[in-house]
């Protein structure tokens, strides 16, 4: 079969710069919603059970979502009732100031909007938070810190210890990401 397919762009085409603006803002828009609609889905089916019975690892398998994403928005959908909620913030930056109080979670999200804040501001502030107040939030992005920690341990390194540990990364990259073998890496190295 060699039929060639073509394909018509959604929407009419733009004629301007501004209306063509005018469409991205409005998908946009359409997206945030949806998010929203899904983490009060996520909501829902915890509220009536059918969260414990399927788990995120099922939902993110039928759903093509990962599973974060769905803790995430179920998180987000939780703390922040659609009354606390500014439509032009997505789920995610929900999600990033929801282990604050709401006290100080609503005026960070306040100043989000005004200012145009991206979401790693926000987790960055998260992050100072617990550094001032010796809180130990709870910590629902595990992989985020873990990444925070591997890359200042990095900064922190000698030239010579980067290119040592470079070696090791690129031998678990290869093993798809696999556990660093640190004998396996010595041995590449002699």
């Amino acid at each position: 079969m060699n039929a060639i397919a073509t394909i018509i762009p959604a929407g009419a085409p733009a004629t301007t710069q501004e209306e063509w603006i005018d469409r991205g803002r409005t998908l946009a828009d359409q997206r945030r919603d949806v998010d929203w609609q899904l983490a009060d889905w996520m909501a829902e089916g915890k509220e009536a059970g059918y969260l414990n019975q399927s788990g995120f690892d099922f939902l993110s398998e039928n759903l093509g979502l990962a599973p974060k994403r769905l803790k995430d928005a179920l998180k987000a959908a939780t703390t922040f009732p659609p009354a606390l909620r500014d439509r032009t913030l997505s789920v995610d930056h929900y999600a990033a100031v929801a282990s604050l109080p709401q006290d100080e979670a609503l005026p960070l999200l306040k100043r989000a909007s005004t200012d145009h804040l991206p979401v790693k501001d926000l987790r960055e502030h998260v992050t100072q938070r617990r550094y001032e107040t010796g809180q130990n939030f709870a910590d629902d992005d595990t992989d985020s810190t873990l990444c925070t920690l591997i890359v200042r341990a990095w900064n922190r390194a000698t030239p010579e210890a980067r290119e040592s540990a470079f070696e090791h990364f690129k031998l678990a990259a290869a093993h798809g990401f696999a556990i660093v073998d640190e004998d396996e890496a010595a041995d590449v190295e002699e």
